[in-house]
């Protein structure tokens, strides 16, 4: 009887180690592709139609116009000269017009946009989403916020879909609905740059979303939006060197459009919160440092305002408002603007190295 050599069971095992091999490399990919499919077609399929579909209807666009006069040439303003150029007063005048956006903010018709939008316009036409337009029957702004609201004869049955700000987190997604240099509506998609972002050059009175979605010319007074197709935001401003989107937009938190909206609705004006004290920022030592590194140290305080009733001292160190961490001057300065006067807040502070709370009755400020 024959007897196979070495090399006969060898290259038998090595072809059964290649069989053995090839098939866990098959079924590795086939496991690897079935598991990346779902992923792909997900990927390949998503739309966020649906989420932004019942919000579309509570966006408009907004077209302004005035008449302005042009300045009259050096001849013309001169006495002697005038006498003899003609005096046709209308050649002087020409029609100004602009365009924004807005969001209509209840079932009664009302809509929230900038002031910067609709401000000295002498006309105001609303166009909503299915093209029905309506004219601007009044019309209340705060400057210092640059927020407006105009009533008009639009109606929605149900109110508007929002969202608390203050849930939102870098990195989630955002879009913006508006009428980019007059085009119509449209959404752009992005994402959250930052939260509570101070912007002295548009107002001291709020802090800003930040975003990245496309922000333009004709975009102000529109809706910011999350995944969900709620309000978030009204867009007002891009920081931009050419006039033009270039991911740097900001929107007011819609929680404040709501309360400016509510106060120039019920009171026709904005009645602004006053404490009387002024603060430098201080950082804190490690003993205090649980819940925030800095806070506020007061360095004066007004003769019988609202902070000398309450007994507040020079050299107290104030950590929050209403369980809201003071951090900065700027930062105290928007929250104290945005409490209601008449109205009590809570101080936490530091007074001689123990934690003590204050009551104060907030004030009206004068300017």
């Amino acid at each position: 009887m024959s007897q196979k050599s070495p090399i006969t069971h060898r290259l038998k095992y090595e072809w059964l180690v290649s069989i053995a091999l090839g098939l866990l490399i098959g079924l590795t990919v086939l496991v690897f592709k079935q598991a990346l499919q779902p992923r792909q077609s997900s990927l390949a399929n998503a739309s966020f139609a649906q989420a932004l579909a019942p919000v579309l209807p509570y966006t408009v666009s907004i077209y302004t116009s005035q008449t302005v006069s042009i300045n009259r040439s050096a001849l013309q303003q001169d006495e002697f000269f005038a006498q003899y150029l003609p005096n046709n007063q209308s050649d002087n005048l020409y029609k100004k017009t602009n365009l924004g956006s807005g969001i209509i903010l209840d079932t009664q018709g009302h809509i929230v946009t900038n002031a910067h939008v609709v401000k000295g316009a002498q006309q105001i036409i609303v166009v909503a989403h299915n093209g029905e337009q309506a004219e601007v029957i009044s019309t209340l702004i705060d400057n210092d916020t640059d927020i407006a609201v105009l009533q008009t004869g639009l109606r929605i049955s149900q109110p508007l879909p929002t969202s608390d700000s203050s849930q939102l987190k870098v990195g989630d997604l955002a879009f913006t609905i508006g009428n980019p240099f007059g085009i119509g509506q449209s959404v752009s998609m992005g994402i959250i740059s930052a939260t509570s972002r101070a912007q002295p050059q548009l107002t001291n009175l709020t802090d800003f979303i930040q975003t990245d979605a496309a922000i333009n010319p004709g975009n102000s007074g529109g809706a910011l939006v999350n995944a969900n197709g709620e309000v978030i935001g009204m867009n007002t401003a891009i920081f931009s060197s050419s006039g033009g989107s270039q991911g740097i937009g900001f929107a007011i938190p819609f929680e404040h459009v709501q309360m400016v909206a509510q106060q120039l609705l019920t009171s026709g004006m904005i009645s602004r919160g006053y404490i009387g004290i002024d603060v430098n920022e201080v950082r804190l030592t490690e003993s205090w440092q649980e819940t925030q590194t800095s806070a506020l140290v007061v360095t004066a305080i007004a003769p019988n305002s609202p902070a000398a009733i309450a007994g507040i001292q020079v050299g107290d160190i104030l950590l929050s408002v209403d369980n809201e961490p003071l951090i900065s001057r700027a930062q105290a300065a928007r929250l104290t603007a945005q409490l209601l006067p008449e109205q009590q807040s809570q101080l936490r502070l530091i007074r001689d190295n123990k934690a003590i709370e204050v009551t104060v009755t907030i004030g009206y400020r004068n300017n």
